[in-house]
């Protein structure tokens, strides 16, 4: 009677067990927005390459302190600032893209410099959202604009989104928002460096 009443338990004990380390092993709700790994192999820019100027984007989201929401209701937030990390992770790929760039704090320090190009942008969406125990996903949106020193500025909005299913793990909230942001930031440093090189 007794290894009866064990034998019922033991699937249901198991299930709960399974189901706090599931809840334990989860993303925290503080998110580390992290930097791209260096480049490898970085394509060196030409000797007479033009000059890119990188200023931080303006974050257009109505509240740029969530980052998201959790199953429970529970916000996600950012460790640092979102629309900072873009634009440097922007910076860094253009770099790895072989454009020689430079990143200022402001338009009035990147005119300064007196570089060929200065880019701006906007953030208007950064969303992540936890899905299930196992599951989560990312959307993102922002606006690069590109002014040369005279001539058209070029404006263009891109977007990007992921989805991540797995075993929950520590740092799953932190690897899907660095490959939503590289999404976003990959093909925007293609284009400008087309325009930038004249092609």
């Amino acid at each position: 009677m007794k290894s009866a009443r064990i034998t019922r338990l033991l699937p249901l004990s198991l299930a709960l067990m399974l189901a706090m380390f599931l809840t334990a092993c989860g993303p925290s709700n503080t998110v580390r927005l992290l930097s791209p790994a260096p480049a490898v192999n970085p394509v060196l820019p030409a000797p007479n390459a033009p000059r890119v100027t990188v200023v931080p984007f303006t974050d257009n989201r109505q509240d740029t302190t969530n980052l998201g929401v959790r199953r429970d209701g529970s916000a996600f937030v950012a460790s640092d600032d979102l629309a900072q990390w873009v634009s440097r992770g922007l910076a860094d790929e253009l770099r790895r893209q072989g454009v020689q760039v430079s990143y200022a704090m402001d338009e009035n320090q990147a005119r300064s410099g007196n570089p060929d190009y200065i880019v701006t942008g906007t953030v208007e969406q950064a969303w992540l959202r936890e899905v299930s125990a196992t599951e989560l996903a990312t959307s993102m949106r922002a606006t690069y604009r590109l002014a040369p020193r005279s001539g058209r500025v070029v404006k263009e909005t891109l977007n990007s989104s992921q989805n991540r299913s797995g075993i929950p793990t520590g740092g799953a909230a932190e690897e899907i928002m660095l490959n939503s942001m590289r999404e976003l930031v990959q093909p925007m440093a293609r284009k400008i460096k087309a325009i930038v090189d004249g092609k």
